[in-house]
Protein backbone atom coordinates (compact mmCIF):
# COMPACT_ATOMS: atom_id res chain seq x y z
CA UNK A 1 0.00 0.00 0.00
CA UNK A 2 3.38 2.40 0.35
CA UNK A 3 4.44 3.80 -2.64
CA UNK A 4 7.82 1.81 -1.95
CA UNK A 5 5.75 -1.40 -2.95
CA UNK A 6 7.16 -3.67 -5.39
CA UNK A 7 5.99 -3.57 -9.45
CA UNK A 8 2.77 -5.21 -9.92
CA UNK A 9 3.04 -8.00 -12.03
CA UNK A 10 2.13 -7.81 -15.74
CA UNK A 11 -1.12 -10.04 -16.57
CA UNK A 12 -1.68 -12.14 -19.33
CA UNK A 13 -3.95 -10.45 -22.60
CA UNK A 14 -3.00 -6.68 -21.37
CA UNK A 15 0.10 -4.62 -21.95
CA UNK A 16 1.41 -2.44 -18.71
CA UNK A 17 2.77 0.99 -19.02
CA UNK A 18 4.23 3.65 -16.42
CA UNK A 19 3.80 7.24 -17.96
CA UNK A 20 5.37 9.69 -16.70
CA UNK A 21 1.99 12.85 -16.38
CA UNK A 22 3.78 16.30 -16.63
CA UNK A 23 1.41 18.48 -14.34
CA UNK A 24 2.12 21.38 -13.83
CA UNK A 25 3.22 21.76 -9.83
CA UNK A 26 4.92 18.10 -9.42
CA UNK A 27 4.99 15.27 -12.40
CA UNK A 28 4.15 11.80 -11.00
CA UNK A 29 3.88 8.26 -12.48
CA UNK A 30 0.62 6.57 -13.90
CA UNK A 31 0.22 2.70 -14.78
CA UNK A 32 -1.94 1.97 -17.51
CA UNK A 33 -3.24 -1.40 -18.38
CA UNK A 34 -4.81 -1.42 -21.91
CA UNK A 35 -6.47 -4.69 -22.83
CA UNK A 36 -5.41 -6.50 -26.23
CA UNK A 37 -8.83 -6.85 -27.41
CA UNK A 38 -10.76 -5.36 -30.22
CA UNK A 39 -13.36 -4.92 -28.07
CA UNK A 40 -13.37 -1.79 -25.68
CA UNK A 41 -14.77 -2.66 -22.62
CA UNK A 42 -16.32 0.46 -22.21
CA UNK A 43 -14.78 4.07 -20.93
CA UNK A 44 -11.40 3.98 -18.86
CA UNK A 45 -11.69 3.01 -15.00
CA UNK A 46 -9.21 5.88 -12.75
CA UNK A 47 -8.24 4.37 -9.79
CA UNK A 48 -7.76 6.96 -6.98
CA UNK A 49 -6.20 5.04 -3.70
CA UNK A 50 -6.42 6.28 -0.62
CA UNK A 51 -3.56 7.30 1.86
CA UNK A 52 -0.22 5.77 0.97
CA UNK A 53 -1.72 3.42 -1.49
CA UNK A 54 0.39 3.26 -4.57
CA UNK A 55 -0.21 2.72 -8.63
CA UNK A 56 1.01 -0.71 -7.43
CA UNK A 57 -1.75 -1.74 -4.39
CA UNK A 58 -4.51 -2.57 -6.89
CA UNK A 59 -3.05 -6.24 -8.10
CA UNK A 60 -6.30 -8.13 -7.13
CA UNK A 61 -8.59 -5.25 -9.24
CA UNK A 62 -6.15 -5.38 -12.01
CA UNK A 63 -7.07 -9.41 -11.83
CA UNK A 64 -10.83 -9.34 -11.76
CA UNK A 65 -11.57 -6.58 -13.89
CA UNK A 66 -9.47 -7.91 -17.18
CA UNK A 67 -11.86 -6.30 -19.94
CA UNK A 68 -11.32 -2.52 -19.20
CA UNK A 69 -8.44 -0.27 -19.55
CA UNK A 70 -7.39 0.68 -16.23
CA UNK A 71 -5.30 4.18 -15.33
CA UNK A 72 -3.83 4.06 -11.64
CA UNK A 73 -2.32 7.41 -10.57
CA UNK A 74 0.45 7.86 -7.92
CA UNK A 75 -0.92 11.32 -7.52
CA UNK A 76 1.44 13.75 -5.59
CA UNK A 77 1.78 14.30 -1.68
CA UNK A 78 -0.35 17.25 -0.20
CA UNK A 79 2.34 17.83 1.37
CA UNK A 80 6.89 17.72 1.37
CA UNK A 81 9.13 18.11 4.30
CA UNK A 82 12.40 19.58 3.93
CA UNK A 83 13.08 23.70 3.38
CA UNK A 84 11.06 23.68 -0.15
CA UNK A 85 7.20 22.78 1.12
CA UNK A 86 4.53 22.14 -0.86
CA UNK A 87 0.94 22.24 0.40
CA UNK A 88 -1.56 20.98 -1.99
CA UNK A 89 -4.93 21.01 -1.94
CA UNK A 90 -8.23 18.98 -2.70
CA UNK A 91 -8.56 21.00 -6.06
CA UNK A 92 -4.84 20.92 -6.90
CA UNK A 93 -5.10 17.01 -6.72
CA UNK A 94 -8.08 16.87 -8.41
CA UNK A 95 -6.55 18.82 -11.39
CA UNK A 96 -3.80 16.85 -11.06
CA UNK A 97 -5.72 13.44 -11.55
CA UNK A 98 -7.25 15.13 -14.63
CA UNK A 99 -4.32 15.62 -16.01
CA UNK A 100 -3.68 12.19 -16.30
CA UNK A 101 -6.34 11.18 -18.56
CA UNK A 102 -5.71 14.67 -20.61
CA UNK A 103 -2.08 13.51 -21.01
CA UNK A 104 -3.14 10.04 -22.14
CA UNK A 105 -6.19 11.48 -24.20
CA UNK A 106 -8.33 10.12 -22.69
CA UNK A 107 -12.23 12.51 -22.75
CA UNK A 108 -14.50 10.36 -20.93
CA UNK A 109 -13.84 8.07 -18.11
CA UNK A 110 -15.21 5.40 -15.12
CA UNK A 111 -13.88 6.69 -11.14
CA UNK A 112 -13.57 4.48 -8.90
CA UNK A 113 -12.21 6.06 -5.46
CA UNK A 114 -11.95 5.02 -2.48
CA UNK A 115 -10.85 6.42 1.23
CA UNK A 116 -9.17 9.78 1.15
CA UNK A 117 -9.30 9.04 -2.98
CA UNK A 118 -12.80 9.86 -2.13
CA UNK A 119 -12.90 13.93 -1.79
CA UNK A 120 -10.78 13.85 -5.73
CA UNK A 121 -12.73 11.02 -7.36
CA UNK A 122 -16.30 13.28 -5.89
CA UNK A 123 -14.64 16.80 -7.18
CA UNK A 124 -13.61 15.12 -10.15
CA UNK A 125 -17.38 14.63 -11.11
CA UNK A 126 -18.70 18.06 -8.93
CA UNK A 127 -16.40 20.07 -11.47
CA UNK A 128 -16.31 17.74 -15.34
CA UNK A 129 -19.56 15.87 -14.97
CA UNK A 130 -19.60 15.51 -18.45
CA UNK A 131 -16.32 13.57 -18.27
CA UNK A 132 -17.33 11.25 -16.11
CA UNK A 133 -19.36 8.24 -17.11
CA UNK A 134 -19.80 6.70 -13.57
CA UNK A 135 -18.55 7.41 -10.14
CA UNK A 136 -17.74 4.94 -7.43
CA UNK A 137 -16.67 6.08 -3.84
CA UNK A 138 -16.00 3.83 -1.29
CA UNK A 139 -14.88 4.65 2.28
CA UNK A 140 -16.19 7.59 2.25
CA UNK A 141 -17.10 10.63 5.21
CA UNK A 142 -17.62 14.35 5.61
CA UNK A 143 -14.94 14.28 8.05
CA UNK A 144 -12.77 12.02 9.77
CA UNK A 145 -13.68 10.68 13.02
CA UNK A 146 -12.63 12.12 15.89
CA UNK A 147 -9.74 9.06 16.48
CA UNK A 148 -8.59 9.27 13.59
CA UNK A 149 -8.70 13.40 13.60
CA UNK A 150 -6.74 13.02 16.68
CA UNK A 151 -4.18 10.65 15.22
CA UNK A 152 -3.49 13.29 11.99
CA UNK A 153 -3.11 15.78 14.78
CA UNK A 154 -0.38 13.58 16.50
CA UNK A 155 1.16 13.27 13.14
CA UNK A 156 1.02 17.14 12.19
CA UNK A 157 2.55 17.55 15.59
CA UNK A 158 5.73 14.87 15.06
CA UNK A 159 6.02 16.32 11.03
CA UNK A 160 7.04 19.81 13.08
CA UNK A 161 9.57 18.57 15.43
CA UNK A 162 10.89 15.06 13.81
CA UNK A 163 12.13 14.07 10.64
CA UNK A 164 10.69 11.00 8.57
CA UNK A 165 13.00 8.33 9.32
CA UNK A 166 12.28 6.74 12.56
CA UNK A 167 13.41 3.33 14.27
CA UNK A 168 11.86 -0.42 13.75
CA UNK A 169 9.99 0.22 17.23
CA UNK A 170 8.80 3.84 16.24
CA UNK A 171 8.06 2.75 12.70
CA UNK A 172 5.59 -0.54 14.18
CA UNK A 173 4.06 2.13 16.72
CA UNK A 174 3.42 4.12 14.18
CA UNK A 175 1.93 1.92 11.47
CA UNK A 176 -0.11 0.09 14.19
CA UNK A 177 -1.47 3.18 15.67
CA UNK A 178 -2.63 3.76 11.60
CA UNK A 179 -3.82 -0.16 11.55
CA UNK A 180 -5.79 0.48 14.77
CA UNK A 181 -7.39 4.04 13.59
CA UNK A 182 -8.09 2.35 9.90
CA UNK A 183 -9.45 -0.97 10.60
CA UNK A 184 -12.17 -2.39 13.45
CA UNK A 185 -9.75 -5.08 15.28
CA UNK A 186 -12.90 -6.13 16.81
CA UNK A 187 -14.70 -7.60 13.99
CA UNK A 188 -11.13 -8.59 12.79
CA UNK A 189 -11.67 -11.18 15.56
CA UNK A 190 -14.43 -12.46 14.06
CA UNK A 191 -13.91 -12.41 10.66
CA UNK A 192 -10.35 -13.56 9.38
CA UNK A 193 -10.68 -11.92 6.05
CA UNK A 194 -10.71 -8.83 8.17
CA UNK A 195 -7.50 -9.82 9.83
CA UNK A 196 -5.81 -11.19 7.12
CA UNK A 197 -6.00 -7.75 5.39
CA UNK A 198 -5.24 -5.62 8.69
CA UNK A 199 -1.87 -7.39 8.79
CA UNK A 200 -0.96 -7.08 5.27
CA UNK A 201 -1.76 -3.19 6.15
CA UNK A 202 0.38 -3.13 9.47
CA UNK A 203 3.37 -5.51 7.44
CA UNK A 204 3.31 -2.77 4.23
CA UNK A 205 3.48 0.06 6.56
CA UNK A 206 6.66 -0.81 8.01
CA UNK A 207 8.16 -2.12 5.23
CA UNK A 208 10.35 1.90 5.09
CA UNK A 209 12.35 3.27 6.82
CA UNK A 210 10.06 6.63 7.26
CA UNK A 211 7.42 6.69 9.84
CA UNK A 212 3.96 6.03 8.24
CA UNK A 213 1.99 8.51 10.39
CA UNK A 214 3.90 11.44 8.88
CA UNK A 215 3.78 10.04 5.31
CA UNK A 216 -0.05 9.55 6.48
CA UNK A 217 0.07 13.39 6.72
CA UNK A 218 1.99 14.27 3.92
CA UNK A 219 0.43 11.91 1.42
CA UNK A 220 -3.11 13.36 2.13
CA UNK A 221 -4.08 12.96 5.84
CA UNK A 222 -3.84 16.33 6.85
CA UNK A 223 -6.48 16.98 3.88
CA UNK A 224 -8.78 15.57 5.37
CA UNK A 225 -8.89 17.55 8.70
CA UNK A 226 -11.27 20.30 5.87
CA UNK A 227 -13.19 20.07 3.20
CA UNK A 228 -13.34 16.58 2.51
CA UNK A 229 -16.69 16.99 1.44
CA UNK A 230 -17.04 19.88 -0.89
CA UNK A 231 -20.33 21.95 -1.02
CA UNK A 232 -23.10 22.12 -3.44
CA UNK A 233 -23.37 18.40 -4.22
CA UNK A 234 -23.52 16.18 -7.52
CA UNK A 235 -26.20 15.45 -10.04
CA UNK A 236 -25.95 14.41 -13.36
CA UNK A 237 -23.19 11.40 -12.69
CA UNK A 238 -24.24 7.60 -12.23
CA UNK A 239 -22.61 7.15 -8.59
CA UNK A 240 -21.96 4.32 -6.60
CA UNK A 241 -21.45 4.72 -2.38
CA UNK A 242 -20.22 1.55 -0.76
CA UNK A 243 -19.28 0.90 2.34
CA UNK A 244 -17.85 -2.15 4.88
CA UNK A 245 -20.66 -2.76 7.87
CA UNK A 246 -17.75 -3.23 10.38
CA UNK A 247 -16.12 -0.16 8.88
CA UNK A 248 -15.29 2.16 12.09
CA UNK A 249 -12.53 4.78 9.86
CA UNK A 250 -15.73 5.74 7.83
CA UNK A 251 -18.99 4.76 8.94
CA UNK A 252 -22.04 3.35 7.75
CA UNK A 253 -23.59 6.48 8.96
CA UNK A 254 -20.59 8.64 6.91
CA UNK A 255 -20.73 7.20 3.78
CA UNK A 256 -24.69 7.63 3.79
CA UNK A 257 -24.70 11.23 4.11
CA UNK A 258 -22.13 11.27 1.35
CA UNK A 259 -24.57 9.36 -0.93
CA UNK A 260 -27.13 11.31 0.07
CA UNK A 261 -25.27 14.67 -1.07
CA UNK A 262 -26.10 13.03 -5.04
CA UNK A 263 -28.34 12.66 -6.90
CA UNK A 264 -30.51 8.98 -7.43
CA UNK A 265 -26.73 7.83 -5.84
CA UNK A 266 -26.93 4.22 -5.10
CA UNK A 267 -25.86 3.19 -1.78
CA UNK A 268 -24.15 -0.40 -0.99
CA UNK A 269 -23.41 -1.52 2.32
CA UNK A 270 -21.40 -4.86 2.14
CA UNK A 271 -21.87 -7.64 5.22
CA UNK A 272 -19.10 -8.67 6.50
CA UNK A 273 -16.20 -6.10 5.55
CA UNK A 274 -14.60 -3.18 7.13
CA UNK A 275 -12.53 -0.36 5.29
CA UNK A 276 -9.95 -2.65 2.98
CA UNK A 277 -12.76 -3.58 1.01
CA UNK A 278 -10.66 -4.44 -2.08
CA UNK A 279 -8.45 -6.14 -0.06
CA UNK A 280 -11.03 -8.37 2.25
CA UNK A 281 -13.86 -8.84 -0.39
CA UNK A 282 -11.50 -8.28 -3.33
CA UNK A 283 -14.10 -10.92 -5.76
CA UNK A 284 -17.37 -9.08 -4.12
CA UNK A 285 -15.24 -5.84 -5.12
CA UNK A 286 -14.64 -6.07 -8.29
CA UNK A 287 -18.46 -7.48 -9.20
CA UNK A 288 -20.07 -4.75 -7.73
CA UNK A 289 -17.38 -2.26 -9.75
CA UNK A 290 -18.14 -4.42 -12.92
CA UNK A 291 -21.57 -4.53 -12.53
CA UNK A 292 -22.19 -0.70 -12.13
CA UNK A 293 -19.86 -0.10 -14.47
CA UNK A 294 -22.11 -2.07 -16.88
CA UNK A 295 -25.26 -0.43 -15.81
CA UNK A 296 -26.18 -3.95 -13.72
CA UNK A 297 -28.12 -4.32 -10.86
CA UNK A 298 -25.94 -4.98 -7.74
CA UNK A 299 -28.03 -7.28 -6.52
CA UNK A 300 -25.79 -10.73 -7.11
CA UNK A 301 -22.91 -8.65 -5.07
CA UNK A 302 -23.00 -11.61 -2.12
CA UNK A 303 -23.68 -10.45 1.07
CA UNK A 304 -24.56 -6.81 0.46
CA UNK A 305 -27.16 -4.72 1.19
CA UNK A 306 -28.70 -2.03 -2.00
CA UNK A 307 -30.68 0.68 -1.96
CA UNK A 308 -31.27 3.46 -4.32
CA UNK A 309 -30.94 7.08 -2.41
CA UNK A 310 -33.24 9.85 -3.97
Amino acid sequence: MTHHSQPAPVLPGRDARDHHIAWQKAGYPCRVLTPRTQTPGGPPLLVLGGGLQSRHSWTRLEHRVPDRRLLIPDLPPARSPGQTRTHLTWDDLTDAALAAADQLRIDRFAVLAVSSGYPIGYRLAQQHPYRISHLMLFGAAPQPRPHLAALIREGLQREATTTTDASPERRHHAAAQLVKALTNTQAAEKYLLLKAAARVMLAQLTATPHDPLVRYVFDRGSLLLSNALPAGGLTGVPALVGVGEHDTATTVEDNRAVAATIAGCTFLVMKHADHLLHLERDADFAAAVTLFLDNQPLATVAHSAVELLP
